[in-house]
């Protein structure tokens, strides 16, 4: 199957009509409370066939376009780590458990699957639904002809989601900036301000083209603090109101932080590239 960018791009608009239709009418999420689940996220995605997106290395490119849509609407990150067919046990910790309630640690440099047997949530950055594990199942090997095809997609889906969260806090900070007024003109007619978004932008884009090329787990390990550093510029220049609870920056300026951290700690856990036996 040989699929073009018009295909990608469709698909990503599929993803775009699903949320729509099964995101919560507000967030729930207040500092130091526990993620609010979309409960039906991980169905409706399924209907448009999202788990084939780590079964076949020619979907590459809708894993990336689909998962900027997640980004763009700060979806819960579940059905990124999904591709992987379980979500990373980091130490104790497991982020966005998976449906199927497995975890993925690696074995002597393949990656196997464990039954997370008891895990209880904790407080954490929205849409991370981070778990304590106190208990895992024994460990299964993971089909060594399916794992390189299925870590692609997660990377190329982990890259794009970073580039979607960018790409909302971008966008939310340009209409302010438009509308705001200040010495005399717009924000946006400040040439401070026009620097400091035109890097930003610049991040953004390279992050997109990081996910759309494939690239490996460097581009992920690159993307967090890539995102992050944009969505600061975007609190710089909208000030005091970025940070207020209303405006909804802050959900992804603590998202892209959080990513960061997190998503060295699994490529970490996952020994960057691993080769199964």
């Amino acid at each position: 199957m040989n699929l073009s960018v018009g295909d990608a791009q469709a698909f990503a608009e599929s993803v775009a009509g699903v949320l729509a239709r099964v995101a919560p009418s507000q967030s729930g999420w207040t500092p130091g409370g526990l993620s609010e689940p979309w409960p039906q996220l991980g169905a409706a995605l399924g209907a448009i066939d999202w788990p084939d997106l780590a079964a076949d290395p020619d979907l590459a490119q809708c894993a990336a376009l689909g998962a900027v849509e997640l980004g763009r609407q700060a979806a819960p990150l579940g059905p990124v780590d999904s591709l992987l067919g379980g979500s990373p046990v980091v130490g104790n910790l497991v982020r966005c458990p998976p449906s199927s309630g497995r975890g993925i640690v690696v074995l002597d440099g393949a990656p196997a699957l464990r039954e997370i047997v008891r895990a209880a949530p904790l407080p954490a950055a929205d849409g991370l639904e981070v778990h304590r594990v106190s208990g895992l199942g024994p460990p299964v090997r993971f089909d060594a002809g399916l794992w390189p095809t299925a870590y692609q997609a997660w990377l190329n889906a982990g890259v794009g989601y970073l580039a979607g969260v960018g790409q909302a806090a971008l966008d939310m900070t340009v209409a302010y900036v438009r509308e705001r007024v200040a010495f005399g003109t717009t924000l946006a007619g400040l040439a401070p301000v026009q620097q400091l978004l035109a890097g930003a932008a610049t991040a953004v884009r390279g992050v997109l083209l990081l996910a759309t090329a494939g690239s490996g787990a460097e581009a992920l390990a690159h993307a967090g603090p890539a995102i992050a550093s944009a969505c600061a510029a975007c609190q710089q220049v909208t000030g005091a109101v970025g940070f207020t609870l209303e405006y909804p920056l802050h959900r992804f300026t603590q998202r892209a932080r959080a990513l960061a951290v997190w998503n060295d700690a699994l490529l970490d856990a996952l020994q960057l590239e691993p080769t199964p036996d």
